[in-house]
């Protein structure tokens, strides 16, 4: 492989990213890294990197940059119970050494420190698509937006719902009308937001 040493200097910052980050950098990334001065240069280094066989890059997604034979180590998650998806329950606990080992590149998302993941029981949410027996990964976030799904403890009971801010007030919103609306009496705290849902299909 006949590289320049730009382009050498580009591989390496590439592999030493994936490693530390679990996930490839992105154009805007790149830029800043090597001082680019139009995302149009960093693209013309890749594809001259692709056409000499060091990368391989996919249609969609900012961070899809592959190596060739350098597969991403697997993150081990640990699975901390399941979480009711319908009416607020007391959680599940599970065996602190049950964990998931998912492909860092299939999250799509940087994993941060407290990345954990519930198994979901009920049906309160199947439609947001996450369905009885899903594994739900969350992460824990410090400022959780309206509108996004959220395993939360509303008066000390845990559930996986939708946060919504209607009118000053923060609530929790099912994705089934079979379900009502929940109001905390008194506590709401969030313990993160879904990034990622995973399905084991049934033979």
């Amino acid at each position: 492989m006949n590289l320049t040493a730009r382009q050498q200097e580009i591989l390496n910052y590439i592999r030493d990213f994936r490693r530390q980050a679990g996930c490839s950098p992105s154009i805007p990334e790149l830029q800043r890294a090597f001082g680019f001065r139009s995302p149009n240069a960093v693209s013309s280094h890749l594809s001259a990197l692709e056409n000499k066989g060091a990368i391989r890059r996919a249609e969609r997604g900012s961070r899809q940059i592959e190596l060739p034979g350098e597969a991403l180590p697997t993150l081990p998650i640990p699975l901390l119970g399941a979480i009711p998806a319908g009416n607020p329950q007391q959680q599940e606990p599970l065996p602190p050494e049950d964990c998931l080992h998912v492909d860092l590149e299939a999250l799509g998302f940087r994993p941060q420190r407290g990345c954990f993941a519930l198994r979901v029981r009920g049906d309160s949410m199947n439609q947001a698509a996450i369905l009885d027996g899903d594994v739900v990964v969350v992460q824990p976030s410090p400022s959780p937006k309206a509108g996004q799904i959220v395993a939360a403890l509303i008066d000390g009971e845990s559930t996986l719902k939708r946060l919504v801010f209607v009118r000053g007030r923060w609530f929790l919103k099912a994705e089934n009308t079979a379900y009502p609306e929940l109001i905390p009496r008194s506590d709401l705290v969030i313990q993160g937001v879904v990034q990622l849902v995973i399905r084991q299909l049934k033979a």
